[in-house]
């Protein structure tokens, strides 16, 4: 028996040989490495088995947005360091330290939900094997030493890009949906079921939400193993129950479309209803007549659907043909090459409007999958605030200066004297102002749709606002307003384009926007976004002249005249910001990443 064999042999693992010997020869070559894949593929347990059968010690961390760099790297215990100072004994080490100090594995799952600043602190330790601790001194890792991390596609919701510095210290394994066949026999073995129609149903069910064109997000695996359960212990089994424990298995486990109007339910009894007919399912009782009342949909109406699908993807069937369009929801649809090729087909002169409608979704994923490789999330800004806890607390961070002072001459310490530091994020409000006069059409528009979602991305935890403008400006999201990425992607390409330029407006929106914010935000900024040719409203320089902080992206020269250029200089330099000149639309999303930077 091989080592792979007997990896998956003692830790019950099925199928996954390729991804489990990739793993293997990375940790015994001693590189790190990177596992990537949507919810619930077993990237936590190909991992973790792996680093169990070699025996290496293992320290793990679960990434999120709360966790900072000094629980990753350790932190001092206050009463010691006020007895003893900041020595070795005061020092409490977190797993990172303590993986290096061992020659373990530290092991982060999630690691794209963790603030980037706490990802960078991994940088010295991969590269170079070492870290600082303050006041300590340098940490050097013992042989061993690796780490192991896991991250779902950056399209998922909660995550965002790791930095290109970081991604290049790991090795890539990437990880899908495996085999029908290896699915029902991962259901069998998590549930202890041994009937095969049931379990082979579940599954079938639980496939479909991954390729069903109303939903963004499937299942995983966990969804037929709910599936099972709930109906493991039912007597008389029929499709009604089978639908009810399957509305309650998936119904968290899937996101439905922006533009679907469609609910979970009546998605997932439609999955129900069409699996049924296609697998023949014998040990389900034939619905009485009384039930069909209890069922939202027959078959019937299922088939109609599933035709009504078909009518709908007609207009891609080249590209689905070509094997352009995957029915994978971790690749949001497609391969990561071909996501142009669909944005081209729909700003093709030859698709008309029925079918523009029919392949909308398909673009906006497109675009939201593009943005998130470009969209890089910044460290984000904090400030100290210091604090005095009403009742015993853990902290990592303390003032021992404040402490002290708090501490000197009472014959005993209480925690209420120890000052704690608590970082408080400060959060941006930015409003974009996009031209959107006469210039604007086909790929321009897509260009524009990309930079609204890469900004969508950036700021995901601030406060933004995207307004555009022709003859007057129109709000297409509020500050304050919550809404999905596909969302304002589909709202930029529906906008009507073209007429006359009134720069005036499209400022004053944009400020109203920022100025109506209530929360406590860092900085509020504008940045427009135009060619700089006023063809309509008043002189836009008294308006920019108001905001705290305006930035002004000039793509082109306005008109063919240097009068455009000098009026977006003036307006960033009234509004204490920097003007920037840029060619084409092709550079607006990296150039207002640039500026996001600043």
């Amino acid at each position: 028996m091989n080592i792979v064999n007997e990896i998956k042999s003692k830790y019950g693992v099925i199928g996954r040989d390729v991804e489990l010997a990739m793993i293997l020869n990375a940790i015994t070559s001693n590189k790190h490495v990177l596992l990537e894949g949507p919810v619930g593929v077993g990237k936590t347990k190909l991992a973790l088995a792996v680093a169990s059968y070699l025996n290496r010690s293992i320290y793990r961390v679960d990434g999120d947005e709360r966790y900072t760099e000094t629980k990753l790297t350790g932190w001092f215990d206050p009463p010691i360091v006020l007895s003893k100072g900041y020595v070795w004994d005061a020092f409490i080490p977190g797993p990172l330290t303590q993986a290096m100090l061992n020659g373990g594995i530290l092991f982060i799952n999630e690691l794209n939900r963790m603030p980037e600043g706490t990802q960078n602190v991994l940088l010295p330790a991969m590269d170079e094997g070492k870290i600082i601790i303050p006041r300590l001194g340098e940490i050097q890792a013992k042989p061993g030493f690796i780490v192991i991390a896991t991250q779902n596609p950056e399209e998922f919701v909660g995550t965002s890009r790791i930095s290109e510095a970081l991604r290049d210290r790991f090795v890539w394994v990437g990880l899908n949906y495996q085999s029908f066949d290896e699915e029902v026999e991962i259901v069998k073995r998590e549930t202890g079921v041994s009937n095969d129609s049931l379990v082979k149903i579940a599954v079938e069910i639980t496939r479909k939400t991954r390729e069903h064109k109303d939903l963004r997000r499937g299942a995983s695996i966990r969804g037929a193993i709910d599936i099972i359960m709930l109906t493991k212990n039912i007597s008389n089994l029929d499709i009604q129950k089978l639908t009810e424990a399957a509305i309650m298995a998936l119904h968290n486990k899937i996101d439905i479309q922006l533009k679907s109007n469609r609910s979970k339910k009546d998605i997932i009894t439609e999955i129900v209803l069409s699996s049924i007919k296609k697998n023949e399912f014998n040990p389900l009782k034939p619905l009485k007549p009384k039930d069909n009342q209890n069922i939202d949909l027959d078959l019937n109406n299922t088939q109609l659907m599933i035709k009504r699908e078909e009518s709908i993807y007609k207009s891609m069937s080249t590209l689905i043909k070509e094997g352009e369009i995957l029915k994978s929801r971790e690749t949001q649809g497609f391969k990561p090459n071909s996501r142009w090729l669909v944005i081209k087909h729909y700003v093709s002169d030859d698709v008309d409007e029925d079918e523009k409608i029919a392949i909308e979704s398909y673009v906006c994923r497109a675009i939201v999958s593009l943005a998130a490789e470009i969209s890089e999330k910044g460290m984000r800004r904090y400030r100290k605030r210091i604090e005095y806890p009403s009742s015993p607390v853990f902290s990592e961070n303390f003032d021992l200066e404040q402490t002290i002072e708090n501490y000197y001459g009472k014959p005993f310490m209480d925690y209420r004297d120890i000052a704690i530091i608590n970082k408080i994020p400060r959060k941006l409000a930015v409003a974009l102002i996009l031209d959107a006069s006469n210039s604007m059409h086909g790929y321009r528009i897509i260009m524009a749709a990309l930079a609204v979602a890469a900004l969508a991305y950036k700021l995901e935890k601030d406060y933004y606002s995207i307004v555009a403008f022709k003859d007057e400006a129109k709000v297409l999201k509020s500050i304050d307003e919550e809404t999905s990425i596909e969302n304002i992607v589909s709202k930029i390409l529906h906008f009507k384009y073209g007429g006359l330029t009134n720069i005036e407006d499209g400022l004053r929106k944009g400020l109203e926007q920022i100025e109506q914010l209530r929360e406590d935000v860092s900085d509020r900024l504008g940045i427009i976004v135009t060619d700089g040719w006023v063809t309509a409203g008043r002189d836009p320089l008294d308006v920019a002249a108001k905001y705290s902080k305006l930035h002004v992206l000039q793509i082109g020269i306005g008109g063919g005249r240097l009068e455009s250029v000098e009026l977006a200089e003036s307006m960033a330099k009234v509004g204490h910001g920097i003007h920037i000149l840029i060619e084409g639309f092709n550079e607006l999303p990296y150039a207002l990443m640039n500026i996001l930077r600043l």
